[in-house]
């Protein structure tokens, strides 16, 4: 469901989407090194929303692929 309106959201404003990747990029960046410097598993929060983001962006790329045109 939230992938389907992500899909949309995503053809609507491809800049959004484009600074919504940039920004999982970076807290998938930093959260790894944090993780890695200070050795402390609240760290890993950025692993789990960097997971959640994919999952989203991959069901939004399915649903795309299927049911949204762009004409």
């Amino acid at each position: 469901m939230i992938g389907a309106k992500y899909a949309v959201f995503s053809v609507k404003h491809p800049w959004l989407h484009r600074l919504n990747l940039l920004v999982v990029l970076l807290i998938s960046l930093v959260s790894g090194y944090q993780l890695l410097v200070h050795e402390q598993l609240i760290y890993s929060v950025g692993a789990l929303v960097t997971l959640l983001s994919i999952i989203v962006f991959a069901s939004a790329s399915e649903f795309k692929r299927k049911y949204v045109h762009i004409e």
